[in-house]
């Protein structure tokens, strides 16, 4: 087995520096258009004086060629990043995820903790929300209530509590249950949303079912509000979340930062 280990390991040597070498001969012939290309432009510019037709014609082409050597620039700069990656993972430095290219990168909204009277009003109608369909979580066996609340594209807001089963696998969470309601009257397209629960030790945000159930019907990263509900002897007070309480503001990107995607 470690001779073949060995064998593996040398085959896959050879193929990573016949990648590299095909790499630097597509960088050495890029290089050399772009030489042509600027030697090219500099006798344009030097034939290049009179502000006649003629003049105007050979303005109109530089700034052609001026666009075509930005691209082979640009091209460039992308093989020699490609390279440097390429040789740094050869020689065993770990690169960072956030410049892999067989990932995506969406831009993210900021993730932060801010107090409830803090959080705009499109937020706290949110948590609001969902803290009134918390109410009517069925939880017989868990005893865990969860409340979520999002907004359609329209502006309009869909809530949903958790509803369990006795045989486990057919319960639905709060978050599929707000966005089923909506989805089934037509909205497709969600800007904001929250999830309301209690647990002594600190938030409760949604499961992985749910993140990538979320991802589906959002464009844009969008922002999701997590706060802790009342505990049970506290749930009839008023307010329910006090001034003071902490809300995480996350997001539906980070929450799931490399979820499932068909890459289209």
């Amino acid at each position: 087995m470690s001779e073949k280990r060995k064998l593996l390991q040398r085959y896959m040597r050879n193929l990573n520096n016949l990648q590299d070498e095909l790499k630097r001969k597509e960088l050495e012939k890029k290089m050399k258009e772009l030489e042509m290309l600027q030697a090219k432009l500099a006798r344009r510019q030097e034939q290049s004086g009179t502000k006649c037709a003629g003049g105007k014609i050979k303005n109109l082409r530089q700034k052609k060629l001026r666009k075509v050597l930005g691209k082979y620039m640009m091209t460039l700069e992308g093989f020699l990043c490609e390279l440097a990656r390429r040789e740094a993972r050869l020689n065993g430095d770990r690169g960072r995820a956030s410049e892999s290219e067989n990932l995506p990168h969406p831009r993210m909204l900021e993730e932060y903790t801010v107090a409830f009277c803090a959080v705009g009003e499109d937020g706290r109608e949110l948590l609001e929300a969902a803290l009134l369909a918390r109410r009517c979580a069925y939880a017989p066996y868990s005893n865990f209530k969860v409340g979520a609340a999002f907004r359609a594209k329209c502006g309009r807001i869909y809530a949903g509590c958790n509803i369990e089963n006795v045989a486990f696998t057919p319960g639905n969470c709060a978050e599929r249950c707000a966005l089923a309601k909506g989805i089934s009257e037509g909205e497709k397209k969600y800007t904001a949303g929250a999830v309301v629960a209690y647990h002594p030790d600190g938030f409760t945000t949604p499961c992985g079912v749910c993140r990538q159930f979320i991802l589906e019907f959002v464009q844009n990263d969008i922002p999701i509000y997590i706060a802790k509900a009342p505990p049970p002897e506290q749930e009839n007070c008023i307010p329910s979340i006090p001034d003071e309480a902490e809300v995480l503001v996350t997001s539906a990107f980070h929450l799931l930062p490399h979820s499932f995607t068909s890459f289209e």
